[in-house]
């Protein structure tokens, strides 16, 4: 017979291992087993588990025709063998969802995404199923085509969870500098807000989402233009201090200023791939070390991709990395053997974006309902 006192130390420790399903499906037990499986330390430690159960991922949205039903997929990170789709519940047949960032099991995304007047942003676990409407942020965007940039992730010593908007009141030039300085607001899961942080921004941050995220900062490639000469580099954003910084980029890598390249994050470090500029051929990969407080450029390694035009997507969880050609072929670059294996997989090469995924209990904690609850068959609480 299960106690309805709190689990010990020992059983908590067993539970915290154990898939997210299992656990979903745990919390009809007893009422003591489903407070347990929502407070937010125990969701912590079930996120900071390493067991056999939990397994990584990438995940991308499916770039289908219109009127099928949009979802996202998941792909197994050692083989890219595909996994299982995942619906996004909200889904309506006559719009479109856009995803955006995704951090500890949780993906940001906008929906629907046209008119960007009317869309909404949301966070949603597709292991718990459960979405997040973020509160509405008092500027709306307009339906004029402008420079829309976003980051998110999780900031540790805070244990919150951000969302970092940046709106240009013009679509980007990489030719002229802004004509006015971008909005910035902040939002924040605890407080379901958003601040607008006032600073002047005289430059364009090139991508609309942030691939990289690391030890509480969100990291992009930001370009400086002063009559036609290129000054590229890398703006990092601190999502605790609320805080732009910029880090020069490796000289060698640069020939008049502008960069071809990309960020990602591999073993909790940042890396950059960038084209050198003696050749188009060859991708160049640098990883940001900190020496006496300075950040400093390490080269890492080098690829030949002098037979087709392609560029890197993100790392696997055992350093290879997926590359996409300009038709939309996927292969796999493996750095020890320094081989390209293709893929035989067929994307968009204007639209598909890889992030890193693994299940969590993240946003557990905001289901409002109280002990006892009636469960469906997988766990989750019925209407």
């Amino acid at each position: 017979m299960i106690s309805a006192d709190p689990p010990g130390d020992e059983m908590t420790n067993i539970l915290s291992r154990l898939p997210v399903k299992a656990l979903m499906q745990f919390r009809s037990v007893c009422k003591s087993w489903f407070n347990l499986i929502r407070d937010p330390h125990f969701v912590n430690m079930h996120m900071n588990q390493h067991s056999s159960y939990k397994k990584s991922y990438l995940i991308s949205k499916d770039i289908l025709d219109v009127g099928e039903k949009e979802c996202c997929t998941l792909y197994c990170d050692e083989t890219f063998a595909e996994h299982k789709k995942l619906e996004f519940p909200l889904w309506e047949s006559t719009k479109s969802f856009e995803v955006f960032g995704c951090c500890n099991g949780v993906l940001f995304l906008l929906y629907p995404i046209t008119p960007r007047s009317g869309c909404n942003m949301y966070f949603w676990n597709p292991a718990t199923e459960i979405v997040k409407n973020l509160s509405s942020s008092t500027v709306q965007l307009p339906n004029i085509p402008v420079h829309l940039v976003f980051g998110f992730g999780y900031i540790p010593k805070l244990d919150e969870y951000k969302v970092v908007r940046i709106l240009y009141s013009e679509q980007m030039n990489l030719t002229d500098p802004p004509k006015l300085p971008p909005i910035v607001e902040v939002y924040s899961l605890k407080t379901d807000s958003w601040t607008k942080i006032e600073i002047d921004l005289s430059y364009f941050i090139t991508s609309h989402m942030a691939k990289a995220f690391l030890d509480g900062s969100i990291y992009w490639v930001a370009r400086n233009v002063n009559e036609t000469v290129y000054d590229d580099f890398i703006v990092f954003f601190d999502m605790a201090g609320h805080i732009f910084e910029e880090i020069k980029l490796p000289k060698s890598c640069l020939d008049d200023g502008a960069l071809t390249g990309s960020l990602a994050v591999f073993r909790d470090s940042l890396y950059l791939f960038v084209h050198g500029p003696e050749s188009l051929d060859w991708w160049h990969i640098w990883m940001l070390k900190e020496d006496c407080s300075l950040k400093v450029w390490c080269p890492q390694f080098k690829i030949d991709c002098s037979f087709k035009i392609c560029w890197p997507l993100c790392f696997m969880k055992n350093g290879e990395v997926i590359f996409e050609s300009i038709e939309g072929d996927f292969s796999i670059y493996d750095p020890i053997n320094q081989q390209f294996q293709d893929l035989h997989f067929q994307g968009n090469p204007e639209m598909i974006e890889l992030f890193a995924y693994k299940e969590s209990l993240v946003l557990l904690d905001l289901v409002t309902k109280s002990w006892p609850s009636k469960f469906h068959d997988n766990g989750n609480e019925k209407v």
